[in-house]
């Protein structure tokens, strides 16, 4: 049996086992104590890795989402990498561009048309092309194109991109040349085409650069991806033209550029935002108008919010008169961007009110909306885009008013066209065979008369876009145009009519008792009704054919007018087919007149409306006394007092004024007379 450890024994064991404890703890709390600090060093080192954005595809200025609670735990723990990259934090200079990038930018931007094409193409676009759409604000514009060309060598991402936008622009702009005011197919002695093509290849070179060292994109990004959807449009290519719009809208999504939270972004100044904002809702509009006409979904899911809306005030007084945003006009005076707020705020009602059309027609429903449009849209217009009696006061203060005029209303009856069309899905009238089978008569006689009231409404609305369509191709002179708008809706608005007319007893006799009259509306604001007794059949085939003539007039420069006209011809064809078994003939000669009598009528109509150039003259602005443009407000104070399609007030300049490097403008005007061309140089390099 073991002996019993003496008390010593005992007592160096005890001592031991102290010992080995001091010595445990000792290596544990070491161990701990190296753990925490391996831990702290990875916290605190620089996320390398792809960023929360990128991974989870979070919103960066969002202030509810999941990227916003890592945020504010962030402020707690500021030690702690919680994987924000740098990109993830709020915006500020744009992202650089990597060497590689950069050589390759400037191997493409080296071959860009000489500034004086591009200065001249910038100016065009500005005077007489911008007023359209304004997607961009002038002033902003032509401040930023100044700037850029002071860029020794384009190293960011926003300088690439700035770079896109400008020859979008001008590949753009080359769509609406030769015009009356211009006739010449060359720009310092190279052709339009040429310069187009170039513009193109090499934007199309820039962007893949800029988006491979950016995916997110920028407000510039969405701005030339705009312009390229325009091109395409203007080359009757809408379905190209719907796809980039979804890219645009993307990429503004993917900025912020929309709702109250974008505002609040750090490095963006009170004019980049309302530039935003008035992007943004350009691509509203568009993506509204589209998706009713094409009947496709809306990229967009809802309706304006309150912070997307543009403050016309803020702009109000950049560039002075140039863009025709003066503050001395008064409160109550339209500016120039009061029309696309218009197109935005039909697009909201329709947005609101209306819903994707379909086989099923509800009449009840339709004359409704039409009622409430009426009330709530009509009757709340500015007096200058009144479609009865509208006040003209600003027209010779604001020369672009009367075409944003006639735009608006081209988009007003074509949404009341968009309202009432599914009426032409079902038989309104039985065919003679049919008259006395009751059963081809579903409806009761109140209904019946209700939709044919209604399809004379459509009548009256397709018939009053033409009128709009007319006087807007006369104010724009009257000759060869890509004007897309114009020809979308003189082929819609004609295509409506010929439908209506296939029935052989359209217009049927529609007693004034049973017609329903909306109730409080006046004729100001109840724009159809007062039509409805007027329409005849033969009314709407000659309407028809003067659409038609249209389209075989702009199908020598528009592949998008010329499909439509041949469709239009066979339509036509069919519908006269009709009107030969009623009695109700229009000769088919009637069709055929010549192209020369359609464009005298133009002529003429254009001289009466206020256009000062025609087809033939070079217009004075391309004259051989040339003076300097001294700024930028110089330049944008012209445009105020010029006439539509006039650019006599794009005045010469004496070369000897030129010595200061902050002149904006110089137009000097060159003769080769061995090419035969007289082009204005606009020079941007002193």
């Amino acid at each position: 049996m073991p002996s019993s450890p003496t008390p010593s024994e005992t007592r160096r064991e005890e001592t031991q086992s102290e010992k080995a404890s001091r010595l445990g703890n000792q290596s544990l709390s070491a161990r701990n104590a190296k753990r925490a600090r391996a831990n702290s060093a990875i916290l605190a080192v620089p996320w390398s890795g792809p960023s929360l954005t990128e991974s989870f595809g979070y919103f960066e200025d969002s202030d509810c989402n999941t990227l916003a609670l890592i945020r504010k735990a962030s402020h707690f723990f500021p030690t702690i990498n919680l994987g924000l990259a740098c990109h993830d934090s709020p915006r500020g200079s744009s992202p650089a561009l990597t060497p590689e990038a950069v050589e390759e930018a400037h191997s493409n931007i080296d071959r860009i048309p000489e500034r004086q094409i591009l200065d001249f193409l910038v100016q065009y676009f500005v005077a007489e092309v911008n007023w359209v759409d304004q997607v961009v604000h002038s002033p902003w514009l032509l401040a930023k194109y100044q700037s850029w060309w002071t860029v020794e060598r384009v190293r960011l991402v926003t300088e690439v991109d700035f770079a896109i936008l400008i020859l979008r622009i001008c590949s753009y702009a080359s769509q609406f040349l030769p015009s009356p005011g211009y006739i010449l197919d060359k720009i310092r002695g190279v052709l339009l085409t040429d310069v187009r093509n170039t513009c193109d290849e090499i934007a199309d070179s820039l962007e893949a650069i800029s988006t491979a060292a950016d995916g997110q994109g920028s407000l510039i990004r969405i701005q030339h991806l705009a312009f390229l959807g325009l091109r395409y449009q203007v080359e009757g290519k809408t379905a190209a033209f719907w796809e980039v719009l979804g890219r645009a809208i993307r990429v503004a999504q993917s900025v912020g550029i929309q709702g109250d939270g974008a505002r609040a972004r750090q490095g963006i100044d009170e004019i980049d935002q309302e530039m935003e904002r008035r992007t943004f809702c350009n691509l509203y509009i568009w993506d509204s108008l589209l998706s009713r006409q094409l009947d496709r979904i809306a990229f967009l899911p809802r309706c304006l919010r309150p912070g997307d809306w543009p403050q016309l005030h803020i702009l109000g007084s950049e560039g002075g008169s140039a863009g025709g945003e003066s503050e001395e006009q008064g409160g109550d005076a339209p500016r120039l961007f009061t029309e696309r707020v218009l197109q935005a705020r039909l697009a909201d009602f329709w947005r609101s009110n209306g819903h994707m059309q379909g086989t099923e027609y509800d009449m009840v429903r339709a004359e409704e909306r039409y009622d409430k449009f009426c009330r709530e849209y009509l009757s709340q217009l500015h007096p200058a885009f009144a479609l009865v009696d509208p006040d003209e006061t600003w027209d010779k203060r604001l020369p672009k008013l009367p075409l944003q005029r006639q735009l608006l209303h081209i988009a007003i009856y074509d949404s009341l066209c968009w309202n009432f069309r599914p009426l032409l899905l079902r038989r309104l009238f039985p065919l003679p065979r049919d008259q006395d089978r009751t059963e081809s008569l579903p409806l009761p006689s109140y209904k019946r008369m209700l939709l044919s009231s209604q399809g004379k409404a459509l009548a009256v609305a397709a018939l009053r876009a033409l009128d709009g369509v007319t006087q807007l191709h006369a104010l724009l002179g009257g000759y060869h145009t890509r004007f897309a708008g114009l020809v979308f809706s003189t082929f819609e608005a004609a295509v409506l009519l010929l439908c209506l007319c296939m029935d052989p007893l359209f217009p049927s006799n529609c007693h004034n008792q049973h017609v329903p009259q909306s109730s409080a509306l006046s004729t100001k604001t109840d724009t159809l009704q007062a039509g409805i007794y007027n329409v005849t059949r033969h009314g709407c085939i000659q309407a028809v054919q003067g659409a038609l003539k249209r389209l075989r007039m702009l199908a020598e420069v528009s592949s998008m007018a010329d499909v439509g006209a041949n469709i239009l011809t066979r339509l036509l064809s069919k519908a006269l087919e009709t009107d030969a078994g009623t009695g109700a003939e229009v000769g088919m000669d009637e069709v055929m007149l010549s192209q020369n009598q359609e464009v005298g009528n133009l002529t003429t109509r254009s001289s009466q409306l206020g256009a000062t150039t025609t087809v033939g003259e070079v217009g004075s602005w391309a004259t051989s006394d040339p003076t300097d443009l001294h700024s930028v407000s110089d330049f944008m104070s012209m445009s105020v007092t010029s006439a539509v399609g006039d650019m006599t007030s794009w005045p010469p300049f004496d070369p000897s004024n030129i010595n200061s490097r902050d002149d904006f403008v110089s137009i000097s005007t060159t003769q080769d007379r061995q090419n035969n061309w007289a082009t204005p140089i606009v020079d941007f390099s002193h």
